[in-house]
């Protein structure tokens, strides 16, 4: 799985708004922007699509700008991706219709295939944009 530009800035912008959520400060697309030095244009598009999907509320005006529509700990990864990438990809393949090794092959590989995405988007769905925020946890020497 190929995770493109949109999803990358997408996240960056949510981690900025989640940052003030709790304040519940709305924060401008060329804000944004600047700060994750992502060209604003397409962060503008990237936020309509935000918007759409009920992730973020936009508001207009001099006080304008976005806020998350619901606490970090609500929004998943896997959530995300799909609104900005599309849905998972999937394996296109049939089994051989005729005997032998390579269509036995062929089944094992589709049922291996099927595990790593259902695996995969189990992690996404466990994490959350507050996984993503929280801060790096202390490393701790111990010395003998």
């Amino acid at each position: 799985m190929k995770i493109g530009s949109k999803a990358y800035y997408g996240f960056l912008a949510l981690v900025e708004l989640a940052s003030n959520y709790k304040i519940r400060r709305t924060t401008q697309v060329k804000e944004i922007a600047k700060d994750q030095e992502i060209p604003s244009e397409y962060l503008g598009q990237i936020m309509v699509l935000l918007n759409r999907a009920r992730l973020v509320h936009g508001s207009r005006g001099p006080g304008g700008g976005y806020i998350l529509a619901r606490p970090p700990e609500t929004i998943t990864v896997k959530e995300v991706i799909e609104v900005l990438e599309g849905p998972f990809a999937t394996l296109e393949m049939r089994a051989r219709k005729k005997g032998g090794s390579g269509a036995l092959a062929t089944e094992r590989l589709i049922q291996t295939w099927a595990k790593g995405v259902a695996a995969m988007e189990s992690v996404l769905e466990d994490t959350t944009l507050a996984d993503l925020c929280k801060p790096e946890q202390e490393s701790y020497m111990y010395y003998i």
